[in-house]
């Protein structure tokens, strides 16, 4: 399993194909394991790195470092370490925040950016995260992740059910760094809705209608971005790559070939 030593971590990462190379930036909690179904389809034509976020699966979880211009900057190390010139960048929930905040800085490295689901820098999310650091201090990060898990799968249920499981093993082997920082709640805090007009990439957003919490963040980032393109999937909630991905792998993979043409 390959991995790089970053200026203060160890991350872990999947590569698999070649060609252009895309890479895919998975959400909170997760790992690289969220784009399972991308890759046999993505993977015959493009160069697909799929790096864990510090904290996420096999990376190292240090004890500090956890606000988005950290991830910006072990992503900014990641692509140089593997000689990544220029890329497409895939980024969902979390993911998204930092693939914006990358474009923000390093966009002359881009070649398009796709915003899956996204959050950003400066977006309220409402209290709900802010409950989970009061109870990571009341009564640890197990008990944090216990009940991040318990309103992150509440949707998948039914015949959901069978993505509810994978989100939950991912969950589950969650390291809760995040909570432990002693920096939390201490970092600069950065507003990329006051800046995301200057990105002048390919851009296009994916949102699911019923995701409730980003949906007016989609279409507040399509108004500010010119010329980006916003696709809303009807009867689809926050995780679109799994719950409709067909349809995803076909409108990313249409997207790229654009772009490349």
């Amino acid at each position: 399993m390959p991995y790089v030593n970053l200026d203060s971590v160890r991350l872990h990462y999947r590569q698999h194909g070649s060609g252009p190379a895309v890479v895919f930036l998975h959400g909170f909690s997760l790992d690289h394991r969220q784009w399972a179904p991308q890759v046999p389809f993505f993977a015959p034509l493009y160069r697909v790195i799929l790096p864990d976020a510090r904290g996420h699966g096999l990376s190292e979880a240090s004890k500090t470092g956890y606000s988005r211009n950290h991830r910006v900057q072990d992503l900014s190390q990641l692509v140089d370490i593997l000689k990544i010139e220029k890329f497409h960048l895939v980024g969902l929930s979390m993911g998204g925040a930092t693939a914006i905040g990358y474009a923000l800085k390093h966009q002359e490295r881009l070649k398009s950016l796709t915003l899956v689901s996204t959050s950003a820098a400066g977006y309220s999310v409402g209290k709900k995260f802010s409950r989970l650091d009061d109870l990571a201090k009341s009564e640890g990060v197990d008990a944090a992740l216990k009940k991040w898990m318990d309103w992150g799968l509440a949707w998948y249920k039914d015949d959901l059910r069978e993505i509810g499981e994978t989100l939950k093993q991912m969950m589950t082997e969650y390291s809760g760094a995040v909570w432990a920082d002693p920096m939390r709640g201490k970092y600069p805090r950065s507003d990329d809705l006051q800046n995301v007009h200057a990105i002048n990439v390919p851009t296009q957003i994916l949102a699911g209608e019923l995701d409730r919490m980003f949906v007016p963040l989609a279409k507040m980032l399509h108004k500010q971005i010119a010329d980006s393109r916003l696709t809303l999937y009807e009867n689809t909630g926050h995780m679109i790559n799994l719950e409709a991905p067909k349809r995803f792998n076909a409108d990313l993979g249409k997207f790229l070939r654009e772009v490349e043409g």
